[in-house]
């Protein structure tokens, strides 16, 4: 049942669509969940329209960077309009870039698809017709040229004049593309959004993994290992904990891309839990649709970016990168360091042994000490969750003997897949294993089919004798001091990703194992087996048991070992 003001909303609701003569896009309500799926349309899906495919991707974690304070604050009943309208008051981005603002109604209808269907609630249907809604440059301009010949003209009004006068044909404009292409164009009315500079005081989250902020950082040149003789820039992507300020993890890498930012915020997961914020800086990397694609899939409520040209709301990241200045790169030049490899464990020996066990001057608290202080509280990711959030997406189609390449590597499906359109999903950094997709659905796995390296092999490179700064020996070198401690004191850290292995490599020796109790012994292959479980596993063993009962208990146990997989895989697919 809709109380009394629900009522009175849906009824204005619906009478302002009447009167713009939109369509009708359902109740806009609050919602219970349990009317989820009786209210909700079902979604018409194109079969391969990449470039859609991505604009609605990019516009629906656009509309959840809005609404995530309203689903992190979760307002009582009687806050909830006051909240909305507070969000409605201001301004957005586009994926585009264009300014974007949003009605208060707008903002509860997502937020009920959102929890409702998640990430995918948010983003548009997709268009039975393409292409009928992309305007022409002819009639761009009239739109534009209307517009400015008389500014107080409304969109309805631009839309009933380009019509009755035949200089764009009916049913042809839309309200959203003409409001579109008018504040592309910055004519479209609305006012300028006023810069805010009233707010900077200092601020703190309340307690440990609250916030979380990242920067990126320049660091020293080093010998380059693919061209001798040469030198190339590191760069340095840290997270930082705001309420402790301890600092979660770094990592220097000669590209300041996406792959070296991600595996930097996977590894911060891994071993200290999920945050509820992050606050980023402006760069296009922080921006990018995969990052805030990983935000919204692990279940972090939001996501914050510094204003172009004003960082100054960044202040505990900039602060440590002044500090990783002073104290850790200034020391480069007392050390023997001249790769990658020894940057990056001098780096991590500065980070456990130094930094996050000095006492901080602001909150007087040694940083890890200030962060284990509230450890009951940390919320730890399932590693195969954080593996598909993290994983990447490419399109390929396999040639008619199985083959496709991704990144320099082959690889090989099988016969039912050649020539047709396939997802593969892998990690980056790791080319070993590849999941392949088709039509929504895990198919198998794959493995290099036949390896060609993409990239040159680093030539060896001789330690030199003396330090390579001057001719005077250091008196200290600190960093390398540094890194012996932590060698001499380094405790394990428990490795989800381990553990999760662990646990499929059970799971696969327990359904071997009763392969070969179940199956005649002369048709049981271990090996044909180990690699079925590699390619379409892992299965659940007590669901397996009971499957091959079923199946044998309908027929004979002396069948070549592959009727049973398949049956397997049938069943628990």
């Amino acid at each position: 049942m809709l109380c009394s003001w629900e009522r009175k909303v849906e009824q204005r609701h619906r009478s302002a669509q009447a009167i713009d003569g939109a369509r009708p896009t359902g109740r806009v309500v609050v919602p219970p969940s349990s009317r989820c799926q009786r209210t909700r349309r079902k979604e018409v899906r194109p079969v391969h329209h990449d470039d859609d495919s991505n604009r609605r991707q990019e516009l629906a974690l656009c509309r959840y960077q809005i609404i995530s304070p309203y689903i992190a604050l979760d307002p009582p009943h009687g806050r909830r309009r006051q909240v909305l309208e507070e969000l409605a008051a201001k301004s957005w981005t586009r994926p585009d870039g264009a300014p974007l603002h949003v009605a208060a109604e707008t903002l509860r209808s997502w937020i009920r698809r959102y929890r409702c269907d998640g990430l995918d609630g948010l983003k548009d249907k997709a268009r039975a017709q393409r292409g009928i809604q992309v305007l022409t440059p002819e009639q761009l301009e009239t739109v534009i040229a209307l517009k400015r010949e008389v500014p107080e003209r409304s969109l309805d009004r631009i839309i009933q004049i380009a019509e009755q006068t035949q200089l764009v044909e009916p049913d042809v404009l839309r309200r959203s593309t003409v409001h579109r292409v008018l504040q592309r164009e910055g004519i479209s009315g609305r006012p300028a959004s006023v810069s805010d500079r009233k707010d900077l005081d200092r601020f703190e989250a309340l307690a440990p993994n609250d916030l979380w902020q990242s920067d990126m950082l320049q660091g020293p040149w080093l010998p380059d290992p693919a061209r001798p003789g040469k030198s190339r820039r590191a760069y340095l992507y840290a997270f930082i904990d705001d309420h402790s300020r301890m600092l979660l993890h770094g990592r220097f890498s000669f590209k300041g891309d996406l792959p070296a930012l991600e595996l930097v915020f996977r590894r911060c997961l891994q071993k200290y839990g999920k945050c509820k914020r992050v606050y980023y800086d402006n760069g296009k990397v922080y921006r990018s649709g995969h990052m805030r694609h990983i935000v919204a899939t692990v279940g972090i409520e939001g996501i914050t970016f510094t204003q172009a040209h004003r960082p100054m709301g960044h202040g505990k990241i900039e602060a440590f990168n002044r500090l990783t200045r002073n104290a850790f790169l200034a020391e480069l030049k007392a050390s023997k360091i001249t790769t990658l490899d020894a940057l990056n464990e001098a780096f991590l020996a500065f980070m456990d042994v130094d930094y996050n066990r000095r006492v901080h001057g602001e909150t007087g608290q040694e940083p890890q000490a200030r962060w284990r202080a509230d450890i009951e509280r940390v919320e730890y990711i399932d590693e195969r969750k954080l593996e598909l959030a993290f994983r990447w997406r490419e399109r390929r189609t396999p040639d008619k003997a199985g083959l496709f390449s991704l990144l320099g590597t082959r690889y090989q499906v099988g016969p039912l897949l050649a020539k047709r359109r396939i997802d593969v999903y892998f990690d980056p950094e790791d080319l070993s294993e590849v999941e392949v997709h088709h039509d929504g659905d895990f198919v198998e796995r794959c493995l290099p089919f036949e390896v060609q390296p993409h990239r040159r092999p680093r030539p060896k490179i001789d330690e030199p004798s003396e330090p390579r700064h001057g001719t005077v020996k250091p008196v200290a070198d600190w960093l390398g001091h540094l890194v012996e401690q932590r060698r001499e004191a380094l405790l394990p850290i428990a490795d989800h990703a381990d553990d999760a292995n662990a646990r499929r490599r059970a799971d696969d020796d327990a359904l071997v194992a009763l392969l070969s109790e179940r199956l005649d012994a002369h048709v049981f292959d271990e090996a044909t087996a180990r690699d079925f479980l590699r390619r379409y596993g892992p299965f659940d063993p007590q669901r397996a048991a009971a499957v091959l009962d079923e199946v044998l208990r309908d027929d004979r146990s002396d069948h070549h070992v592959h009727v049973y997989l398949d049956a397997l895989r049938e069943a628990l697919r």
